[in-house]
């Protein structure tokens, strides 16, 4: 039986998590996750008061373009050992997606283990992003244009930069101001400014490594500010390690193109009701021909069924024929942009001729996440 877990249940949660992902909390980092935990709804399976399974449900927003859509986030799923294989994480995700369904949440997120388990269940990846690692002989700075570096704290333009950057695509986190403050407490800043701020990094140093975990210019200035930023650093360290947005062109721009660069699959998302996301999303198509698309989701039945869509928004009809069908893996896949309806017709899930109809409500924006929990 899964039950919500209260604070006096909060101790074995942060015993399992030690147990499951192998580190040690000090008592300051303990008293803080517990703090963590309160705005968290963590669901549990027990067996005679001992918790052997659990999955923390965290409330957030992220941007489609402009427009926010609540999202779940799903996080710290662990099981000991001897409980595993009894079916306990299926039981927690299928209670979850019921729980974001009734809280209005009707997208969902991961940061999966192992990206096959999580697909079984309805997620698909949705986001990557490129690491690109330069050695101190290629740190050459390239053709700059006027304007300035400073190096500063987390501030109002700052904000605003990283949300103009989100809504040019989809899928990016809408961050409080707690979140950038864990941001803030982690990673130095570096902002470029013209005739105002157009881009930033945030980067540590350390050992002979500088790591820019963001990279996010507006104005081609600001990439080329922002690079050479990190190229005076060459007499500090050896080697830049930059993670990229999929699409960013900076390693087109140096000097010697030919470096190492590596794609990541990221993070994973699942449509959870696609009624009111459909409505959203339709927001944003232009005028298109009216269709029905039937979507299959094995897991939240609320969802299997055929929709109408129009310029006048989304209804439900009665019946399994539909022009397109997907299942909701590659529904998901679609709507956010990580595949296209070309790459769906590529990979079988769709014929040639279902391809029109799909491409004509795609938002054609691309996808990005730059956060993790």
């Amino acid at each position: 039986m899964i039950r919500t877990l209260e604070d006096r249940d909060y101790s074995q949660s942060l015993q399992l998590s030690e147990y499951a992902f192998q580190y040690k909390l000090s008592e300051e980092e303990r008293e803080q996750r517990r703090e963590q935990m309160r705005d968290q709804k963590i669901f549990g399976i027990f067996h005679d008061d001992h918790l052997a399974a659990k999955l923390h449900l965290m409330p957030f927003q992220t941007w489609f373009g402009e427009r926010m859509i609540p999202m779940g986030g799903v996080a710290g799923v662990a099981t000991y050992p001897e409980y595993r294989r009894n079916g306990y994480v299926r039981e927690l995700l299928l209670h979850t997606l019921e729980e974001m369904k009734g809280s209005g949440q009707i997208i969902s997120m991961l940061h999966p283990f192992y990206i096959d388990f999580y697909r079984k269940f309805g997620w698909e990846l949705f986001a990557s992003y490129r690491q690109m690692t330069v050695g101190q002989k290629d740190l050459s700075p390239i053709p700059p244009t006027m304007g300035t570096i400073r190096r500063g704290r987390v501030t109002k333009e700052l904000k605003e930069i990283y949300d103009r950057y989100a809504q040019k695509h989809n899928g990016m986190l809408v961050r409080t101001d707690a979140w950038w403050k864990k941001k803030e407490e982690r990673w130095s800043i570096a902002t470029y400014h013209a005739s105002e701020m157009e881009g930033y990094i945030l980067y540590t140093i350390s050992e002979g490594t500088m790591t820019v975990d963001e990279f996010l210019p507006l104005t081609s200035g600001a990439r080329r500010g922002l690079w050479n930023f990190i190229c005076q650093h060459d007499s500090m360290v050896e080697t830049v390690k930059v993670k990229l947005a999929e699409g960013e062109v900076l390693p087109l721009m140096l000097k010697n193109p030919r470096i190492k660069v590596e794609e990541y699959p990221y993070f994973m998302a699942r449509v959870v009701d696609v009624e009111p996301f459909l409505a959203t999303y339709l927001l944003d198509a232009g005028r298109f021909e009216a269709f029905t698309l039937r979507v299959v989701d094995q897991y939240a039945p609320w969802n299997s069924t055929t929709y109408h869509l129009s310029v006048n928004g989304v209804e439900r009809r009665k019946g399994d024929h539909a022009d397109v069908e997907l299942d909701i893996r590659e529904f998901t896949a679609f709507a956010f942009g990580f595949l296209s309806a070309v790459d769906l017709a590529a990979m079988g899930h769709i014929g040639a001729g279902e391809v029109t109809m799909l491409e004509s409500i795609s938002t054609a924006r691309p996808t990005c996440f730059q956060d993790f929990f």
